[in-house]
This record gives structure tokens, sequence and C-alpha cells, in this order.
């Protein structure tokens, strides 16, 4: 039994190796930023909600293939814009929460990565980080935490993504 499911893992492996080179994800670098081949069973799309006045909002997840750095990941959340109430709100419209990343790749299982993120009103503000994820087959795993706490307390559900890092 193990040995069918060891074989099930490295066709599907292969398969995906395949799909991401017809992709492109083993060819030279044209442009500053590739979008990667990711497949989820969600969306692109989250909400989180964030520090203080019930601040909360959605954004967008896009996944780049970093120039000249093979095995890095830049992850790029883009605001729908976020709202929050009261005056707190009005003294400070900014909605601050950890984004953290769990990832599974040639570098590990379940290796995370933390970075602070903040959002305000205005839509389309654009947040990138570059994470070193490792090349081949990666399971990657993007949410929200709350900010300045020793346990990581989840603020939203977040996205899953299997993609072919070059």
């Amino acid at each position: 039994m193990a040995r069918r499911k060891r074989s099930l893992l490295v066709m599907f492996t292969a398969m995906l190796a395949c799909i991401g080179v017809s992709m492109g994800a083993g060819a030279g670098e044209a442009s500053p930023l590739r979008p990667l081949w990711k497949s989820t069973g969600l969306s692109d799309n989250f909400g989180t909600v964030g520090d203080h006045a019930n601040c909360r909002g959605a954004m967008h997840i896009d996944l780049y293939a970093t120039p000249h750095k093979p095995g890095y990941v830049r992850v790029s959340l883009t605001s729908f814009g976020f709202i929050g109430d009261g005056p707190g709100w009005r003294k400070d419209p900014h909605c601050r929460f950890l984004v953290g990343h769990a990832m599974r790749s040639s570098l590990g299982l379940e290796r995370w990565a933390f970075w602070p993120a903040s959002f305000g009103p205005k839509r389309g503000q654009r947040v990138m980080h570059d994470v070193r994820v490792g090349s081949g087959l990666a399971v990657f795993g993007i949410g929200t935490f709350q900010l300045h706490n020793p346990v990581r307390v989840p603020l939203s559900y977040g996205v899953n993504y299997y993609t072919i890092v070059p």
C-alpha cells in the first residue's frame, strides 16, 4: 500500500513538473515579474480583520517568480480597501496585521515565515514580499495573524496554492 501511494505521488509530481515546464517555469526571465502558475480550490481573494477599531477588508494574492533569484516567490497583496468604525478609525485609518506563510517544498515541511502589513481605505494599495521557498513543487499557504502577540491568533481563513517555483 505504501509503495502504491509513493508511486502515485511520484506520478503526480512528474505531471505537475511537465505542466510547469510547458507553461514556462523553466524558461529564462523575459520580464521583471512573471506570474507563477498556481492551483487552488478556493479563490485568490480573502478577507481579514485587523488590530483596532473593528477594521476589516479584503485583499487579492498574486505569486510571481523573482528575477535572478531562483527558489524565491514574490508575494503580492493588493487591497480592495479597508474600513473601520468610530473615532479610532478616523484618527488612524490603517488596518495592521501579520501575514503568515506556511510552505511545504524542497526546503522542508511546514516552514513558517511572517511579516507585518498595513492597508488603509484606499483601494489598490500593494504590499510585496520575497519568500524563500525552494525550487520545484511547493504547497504555499497564506493567512493573516494578530500583530504583537506571542500566540499566533489567526484573523482570516487564508488561501492555499500548489505551484511550481523555478
